[in-house]
């Protein structure tokens, strides 16, 4: 049987042989195997750590191989970084013991053969120098010392640092560096909030967010052991979604679209709002995804949500809607603290692929909402090219659309000088999210 390192080695070789949500993979290696949240959370640990830290790490690696040879992307190089990791950011687990640990993977794992020796050495020249590593100078490649320092592809870090300069850049990489909370979002009905208050009061705080729904987690717990959330009286969201849905401006008995809706938390919301006279139709081209978004449906017991399995940009339907929001795919440069996957799997043409899309999706969003009606367009991404263009090219290709301001609802801070819902981590301490509203004229 695998003990809980040689798992964590699992999900990254999966994650590395076939990038994707790495709780997803996570939960395939895991599947009914019996652990105490201890060392699930562990593995977790681990995982999220390396990936959050993976070009620091690689860093400190190269820089420390005794034998001056490089080690090649795969078992190997995980074993080090995992064992890296441990040395560098975790104080729980004593050097040694993380050295010991990561030398018996290497024994055990055919793929790293007779390299214990080189994991011994490495880690143990780790420990020696972990407060004296030296990183490139900013003054002859500032880029270059931000990616490595803050493990961020140096891509990211030039644009971030052209557009944002270097005091925000600093914040935004710091803020994604951090680990994330964990915010639940109450149930608007079926269950009085002083209820709800008193049953979290030990284990969160209530946290600004839209209708005053949401709660920040104080207390280290797995969220899906709370009996609340398994009861269907709350689900996890972070805060910044919430005003996402806000800017639909949403009213009882109306009619809504959720183009991509998995993993359903926005969908769920919308049909708490317009009520069981309103209906919202999610849609999702993943039979993975829309299954995501019909448990979180089926959890809250919401019985006026339809959930679709469609491409988005070629709706199978003719009907027409109140509202339609397109949470639109995108590189989630706004959510990488929350998905530290995305620094390794992103690249620089993934921005003009993603925009592609989204124009696609954007262009047939507009040709299934009433005369009068409002398509919110919205992404977790601070990209330029997925945002503030999108409006721009909307708008000329559409001349039957308006942009609309933010609804009152939304709060000045978010808001910025072009009518759109801006949310950065660097202002604000949350996921970045940026949205625009269009109204049919």
């Amino acid at each position: 049987m695998m003990n809980i390192r040689q798992l964590a080695l699992k999900i990254l070789a999966n994650f590395d042989d076939r990038p994707g949500d790495p709780e997803r993979i996570a939960d395939k290696v895991l599947a009914r195997k019996r652990m105490e949240h201890r060392d699930r959370s562990f593995i977790f640990e681990l995982v999220y750590g390396v990936l959050r830290n993976r070009i620091y790490l690689d860093y400190v690696i190269d820089k420390f191989l005794t034998n001056g040879r490089p080690v090649e992307p795969g078992t190997l190089r995980r074993i080090l970084q995992t064992g890296a990791y441990q040395i560098l950011f975790l104080d729980r687990v004593p050097d040694h013991a993380a050295v010991n640990e990561s030398v018996e993977l290497a024994k055990k794992d055919r793929a790293a053969a007779g390299a214990a020796g080189l994991v011994n050495a490495v880690l143990r020249n780790i420990i020696k120098n972990k407060f004296t590593v030296e990183l490139p100078d900013p003054q002859a490649d500032l880029s270059a010392r931000l990616s490595i320092e803050f493990s961020h592809p140096k891509w990211m870090v030039e644009r971030w640092l052209a557009r944002y300069g270097l005091t925000k850049t600093k914040k935004l990489l710091a803020f994604n560096n951090e680990r994330p909370v964990i915010h639940l979002r109450r149930k608007m009905h079926g269950f009085s909030r002083q209820q709800f208050d008193h049953d979290v009061r030990t284990l969160c705080e209530p946290a600004s967010g839209y209708l005053n729904l949401y709660y920040k987690m104080k207390v280290s717990l797995d969220p899906e052991s709370l009996r609340l959330l398994q009861n269907g009286l709350c689900s996890v969201q972070a805060p910044s979604s919430g005003w996402v849905v806000a800017m639909m401006d949403l009213k009882l008995g109306e009619r809504v679209a959720d183009l991509c809706s998995a993993p359903g938390g926005k969908a769920t919301l919308a049909a708490e709002i317009v009520g069981d006279t309103g209906a919202v139709t999610a849609c999702d081209r993943a039979r993975w995804k829309m299954r995501m978004t019909s448990e979180a449906v089926d959890a809250m017991g919401l019985m006026n949500v339809h959930p679709l399995i469609c491409d988005s940009t070629q709706l199978p339907f003719n009907c027409r809607f109140d509202k339609i929001l397109l949470d639109a795919p995108c590189t989630g440069s706004g959510v990488l603290q929350r998905h530290p996957d995305g620094r390794v799997v992103r690249k620089l043409e993934d921005v003009e692929d993603m925009r592609g899309l989204q124009s696609r999706l954007l262009d047939s969003a507009a040709g299934f909402v009433d005369k009068g009606g409002i398509i919110v367009y919205s992404t977790c991404s601070l990209e330029e090219e997925e945002n503030e263009y999108q409006v721009e090219r909307f708008l000329a290709e559409h001349p039957d659309f308006k942009q609309d301001p933010p609804p009152a609802a939304i709060p000045v801070m978010f808001t910025d000088n072009k009518n759109c819902l801006r949310i950065t981590p660097f202002d604000h301490n949350m996921d970045g999210m940026f949205a625009a509203r269009f109204r049919k004229t």
